[in-house]
């Protein structure tokens, strides 16, 4: 399988906040040093036998510090050689020009001698309340977008499009993507009308905040659609994400991680589920005092983040931590669970781990979970690094 290390670039210093953020919390000398370290560690990985590293887009969030994935691919363009730079992924819906993005995308995919893995996303609610946008058409515009992209890569000449969210007079992409037709494309898929959306259309899927068994019924519904539609579904559609953390033994582990996990699903994940909640309850902003109506109303997984508890976590398999032959035998067991995939996406920094935690959690994964690893099931299809060598 392909082993990527996905970064969302948290902010660690947020207590009772919710969603939209406060700027004030913000401090410049604190955030510059998080760049700094967290693209570090995404360098680490690249230089040490990770397929690749991936990024994604979130707004006015601590949850996550990059508004503009592409940036951060830029920036790790520069420093990489042949890992695969992978959106997971860009919310295209919610962008006012996505033939703007699509420029972008060729053009890191030119830069990068065709290392892009392409995501795209309908996004989360507060993406829609960032800009404004209903959720009733964030399918539409996600379908609509996805159209637009992928014509803008491949149309031959300049082309008119008139379509329900965009319209444009003569465009296409200059440069054309590296990659031919176009990098790789990948969406997150959970809704019944999703995976068969992606199914149809010969797309990989990937998975998070689900159990295995939650995700081995998401994905069969996506096999079961894929042969439908006369498409293949072999495990290089597959992606499982999972906050990972490796130390020497179960114990070490769990007593280095699981205050920064706390704080990554009490303070930040629960934060956005809370801010959330309470636009979708019609207030403009979380109000502190109406914080218990708002708890009421949560989605289950914000339920489940803010009442976080570690064993739990990991009883339902989101989290992996512990020595590196449980980490591995969690995987494994995982994989025989939905049936395979080829891409495992770790979150190895999350919450308010430290810089010097998060390195090496990496290097016990690379020295000793890593080996393990490569021997399960060998993936074709995928990534351009995949036909050197596979969400």
């Amino acid at each position: 399988m392909e082993l990527f290390d996905f970064h969302i670039m948290p902010y660690q210093w947020v207590t009772d906040d919710a969603w939209p953020f406060p700027n004030d919390r913000w401090d410049p000398q604190k955030g510059s040093q998080l760049y700094d370290d967290y693209l570090d560690e995404l360098e680490y990985s690249a230089n040490n036998g990770f397929d690749g590293i991936g990024f994604n887009e979130h707004h006015f969030s601590a949850y996550g510090l990059m508004p503009s994935p592409n940036i951060m691919a830029a920036n790790m363009a520069a420093r990489t050689e042949d890992v695969t730079l992978a959106f997971f992924a860009n919310v295209s819906p919610t962008r006012a020009n996505p033939v703007r993005l699509a420029e972008e995308i060729a053009m890191l995919d030119n830069m990068t001698e065709g290392r892009i893995l392409s995501g795209f996303a309908r996004g989360i609610p507060s993406e829609y309340a960032s800009w404004s946008i209903p959720m009733e058409e964030s399918r539409p515009r996600f379908e609509e977008a996805w159209d637009l992209i992928v014509k803008t890569w491949t149309a031959d000449e300049p082309f008119d499009w008139d379509g329900e969210f965009w319209q444009y007079d003569n465009v296409y992409t200059w440069p054309r993507p590296y990659q031919d037709p176009h990098p790789d494309l990948w969406m997150p898929a959970e809704s019944d009308e999703s995976l068969k959306w992606a199914a149809e259309h010969d797309v990989g899927i990937g998975s998070t905040f689900n159990t295995p068994e939650e995700m081995r019924e998401a994905f069969d519904k996506y096999r079961d659609f894929a042969a439908d539609a006369g498409n293949s579904a072999g495990d290089d559609k597959f992606t499982i994400m999972r906050s990972t953390y490796v130390a020497e033994t179960d114990e070490k582990a769990k007593e280095e991680a699981e205050e920064a996990l706390k704080y990554h699903y009490k303070n930040i994940t629960a934060g956005v589920h809370k801010g959330v909640t309470a636009w979708m309850m019609g207030d403009d902003l979380y109000d502190p005092e109406r914080e218990a109506e708002y708890l009421e109303n949560l989605h289950p997984h914000g339920q489940l983040a803010w009442n976080f508890d570690f064993d739990e976590y990991l009883e339902r398999g989101e989290i992996v931590v512990g020595s590196p032959e449980t980490v591995a035998a969690e995987i494994e067991r995982q994989y025989e669970i939905v049936g395979g995939f080829g891409r495992l996406a770790g979150q190895f920094t999350f919450g308010n781990l430290s810089h010097e935690k998060a390195v090496k959690n990496r290097e016990l994964f690379v020295d000793e979970v890593m080996p393990e690893l490569q021997r399960m099931g060998q993936v074709t299809g995928g990534t351009a690094q995949a036909a050197g060598a596979d969400d």
